[in-house]
Order: structure tokens, then sequence, then C-alpha cells
């Protein structure tokens, strides 16, 4: 397994991978791939954005993309947008090997903290295998228009 920084050229292959992570549960969301083309070209559009891949015998079987928020006192946060592993590989650690990947990058860039929102009971208790804490620091809050 290679772990390295996404490419511009990966897009399209972590398109289709997003679309199929998240067509199963606990999702079941219908993403079409040109959705999810938008969602990792927007996201890494940013000259904040990070995004990380791990590819096997030339197939990326997961991603994790997301930004950099820059804060007073030298304290910043890297937000997951996206974090997937393709159904056929979940449940082999293949997430909390990119996770801990992701830590060491995000580390040595001075970042102090790694913020995510997630749904689904699956989900969150990955996360919470991997050492992120529930807080209530704050709402989600959104505004419908």
């Amino acid at each position: 397994m290679k772990f390295r920084n996404i490419h511009a050229e990966d897009y399209n292959n972590c398109a289709k991978n997003l679309v199929l992570a998240y067509a199963g549960p606990p999702w079941h969301n219908k993403w079409t791939e040109q959705e999810a083309l938008l969602r990792i070209e927007a996201t890494m559009s940013g000259f904040n954005s990070r995004g990380y891949v791990i590819e096997n015998e030339g197939e990326i079987i997961a991603m994790c993309i997301g930004r950099i928020d820059y804060y007073f006192s030298n304290f910043n946060q890297f937000c997951i947008d996206e974090f997937n592993v393709i159904p056929n590989q979940q449940g082999l650690g293949i997430g909390k090997k990119l996770m801990n990947f992701v830590k060491g990058e995000i580390k040595r860039e001075n970042v102090n903290k790694i913020f995510l929102i997630t749904g689904g009971e699956s989900a969150s208790k990955f996360y919470s295998n991997n050492k992120f804490e529930i807080t209530n620091d704050g709402f989600m809050m959104e505004l419908e228009l």
C-alpha cells in the first residue's frame, strides 16, 4: 500500500469511490459521479486544502480530503470534509491506517486539531475508535433557503 497526497488526476477515481462508499449503509445516498467529482474539486480548490489517498496495486482504495482553518494564537484545525474507504476494503483496518497517516501529515504542518461532522452510528464508532471525541463546544446549525 502506498500512502500519498492526492493529485488532480486522482479526482475521477476518487469520485467513483465516493459514490460506492455512500451507496451502502449507513448512508444510502445516491450520489452521481458528477456530483462527487464536483464535491472533490470544490474541496480541493483552496490554498488551504489537503487531500490524501491510499493506493494499492495502482488502485485508490481510500481518500481523505479537507481544509485547514486558520485561527488566532496559532490555533489551526484540519476539517475533514470527506473520508472514505471503498466498500470491499472496509473493516480491514484501511481507514485506521489512513487516519494515522493523515494525523502525521497534519501534525507536521503544526495543526492543533482535526475536526469533522459525521452521521450514522457506524461512522461515529469508527471515529471514536480512532480517539475522536464528541464535543459540545458548539452547535451544528443550518438555514434552509
